[in-house]
């Protein structure tokens, strides 16, 4: 399922990257800032999950083709 644009200001990011992102800025939050390290964070994560399926598909990585 595809993590929705930050752009879309009706939808947040997941509650994980928001509390991430809110860790990272530390005593000064911005809550664009956050938002946006959010929305970051939460399609790195759906990229490396997207390759980790890739990975085992790949017969030259070892898997099915």
């Amino acid at each position: 399922m595809p993590i929705s644009s930050h752009g879309e200001a009706h939808h947040l990011p997941p509650g994980w990257a928001l509390e991430q992102a809110a860790e990272e800025q530390g005593d000064n939050p911005d809550l664009t800032s956050i938002t946006d390290r959010a929305w970051e964070l939460a399609h790195q994560a759906q990229e490396r999950e997207s390759e980790r399926h890739d990975e085992y598909d790949d017969p030259d990585e070892g898997g099915e083709g």
